[in-house]
């Protein structure tokens, strides 16, 4: 009587194991058909290295000739292990390489960028230089150089290039966190250490970027480094345009891109940052977003929630590497003598970049208040200086973002988003500021002082 049971249970394990694979090939099937018609539905071609396997891309830089002699170099060097030094590299190889997915990047990253942005923000490309934009070689590689105003900057860009182009970023530690670290690694950005003095660590990534380069890899880089504290443009930094102009590209070609927001989500926390208090954590952080997007679901339930403004991005005329670097011969210098050179350089480009960072109402409205420079300020007088101003920045062809082309509507907006932040009160016939949130009026009117110095 006993003797049926082991095969009954033999039988069904046999036919779960079966069902198993059968669901797991019909689940791939689906996956490989919805990445076919994703393809067919982009409105350009992806570069066949950009959707390579991350494991095939690890094993090239690892037999690339150039990072095998860097790694030879260092050992010498330092004397340490050859064996253990490719370990450290490998390791930083699995770091740094991204692993692009098709389906999340374009069927969920380009519908969850969209919903996110524009339920908060009125999003615009206010300037694009099309016709010089389409006139790049399409063999050229092509990197696009954007100021850092938030961590939303990410989304934005690469939103509002989702049907020309996959772009890769280079993403700062704050990203390497779960899920935020699959979640980038998926869209195709790769992991970059800042103040991080490992040679071989620079190395890994040196070789990584150029080879992205040599592949025609798009790539987006900020050229300031970091998120800017005060608003206004920071110094530029060399690194990543070092190993890229140092790349063995056909043609590079830079893109300056200006971004700029009504309200830049994190402004208050950069602002206490750049007042010299200790960063919060992860916990706290994580807190206080959740009960500040609480806030902002309660009050939409209520129909009492506001979008943000504007948030806009500028694409200026492309800029040539030989054209930024007056032609010199960079591959012969060594860095004391290429330093200047890529100063030079990074310079130029962060000027670029800021002679396209949009000129938004919440921006102007507070450059007007700076420049009245008083605690308490008439009502028509903060007008009549917005007015004149935004009529002198149109004279001179600045980046002034003009709401169905109205000087009267752009005020009437910047000063509507400051006064529901309570940041400008009104008193009477006068308008005057929260002294606790003076230093926000600072900020976003920083964003736009290069334009008027």
């Amino acid at each position: 009587m006993l003797l049926p049971y082991p095969w009954m249970i033999f039988g069904v394990g046999l036919a779960l194991l079966i069902g198993v694979w059968l669901l797991r090939r019909w689940a791939r099937r689906q996956v490989y058909r919805a990445a076919v018609r994703t393809r067919r539905e982009l409105g350009f071609h992806l570069n066949p290295v950009t959707v390579t396997r991350k494991q095939k891309l690890k094993r090239e830089l690892v037999e690339d000739p150039r990072l095998q002699a860097m790694v030879r170099d260092e050992c010498a060097k330092t004397g340490i292990d050859e064996a253990q030094a490719w370990m450290r590299v490998t390791d930083y190889l699995d770091e740094i390489i991204p692993n692009f997915n098709l389906l999340t990047a374009y069927r969920f990253g380009k519908k969850a960028a969209s919903v996110l942005l524009r339920s908060f923000y009125r999003v615009r490309i206010g300037r694009s230089a099309e016709a010089q934009l389409n006139r790049i070689p399409r063999d050229a590689s092509v990197v696009y150089v954007m100021n850092h105003r938030s961590n939303a900057d990410y989304l934005l860009v690469a939103f509002l290039l989702a049907n020309r182009v996959a772009i890769s970023y280079a993403v700062g530690e704050w990203a390497r966190i779960w899920p935020l670290e699959r979640l980038f690694k998926s869209f195709g950005s790769f992991f970059v250490r800042r103040k991080f003095r490992d040679p071989l660590y620079h190395a890994v990534l040196e070789r990584y970027v150029q080879r992205a380069v040599e592949a025609g890899i798009t790539q987006g880089i900020f050229i300031e480094g970091g998120l800017s504290r005060d608003g206004g443009l920071q110094p530029p930094k060399l690194g990543l345009l070092d190993y890229m102009a140092r790349a063995n590209a056909k043609d590079l070609v830079f893109i300056p891109v200006g971004i700029n927001y009504d309200r830049v989500v994190e402004d208050s926390t950069l602002i206490r940052e750049l007042g010299g208090q200790p960063k919060r954590g992860f916990q706290v952080n994580f807190q206080r977003s959740a009960f500040w997007l609480s806030g902002l679901m309660f009050r939409g339930a209520l129909g009492r929630f506001y979008r943000f403004g504007y948030a806009i991005a500028n694409f200026g005329p492309p800029l040539s590497i030989g054209e930024l670097t007056d032609n010199a011969d960079i591959w012969g210098m060594e860095w004391e003598e290429r330093k200047p050179v890529m100063d030079h350089m990074a310079h130029k480009l962060l000027q670029a970049v800021g002679n396209q960072v949009p000129i938004t109402p919440v921006a102007m409205v507070a450059w007007c208040w700076s420049q009245l420079n008083s605690p308490s300020v008439s009502h028509l007088a903060l007008r009549q200086k917005a007015l004149e101003t935004m009529a002198w920045a149109a004279e001179r062809n600045l980046p002034l973002y003009l709401a169905r082309g109205n000087f009267q509507r752009i005020f009437e907006m910047g000063l509507r988003v400051l006064a529901l932040r309570g940041i400008l009160l009104a008193d009477g016939d006068n308008l005057k500021t929260d002294p606790a949130k003076a230093t926000l009026l600072n900020y976003y009117a920083n964003s736009i002082a290069h334009h008027f110095i």
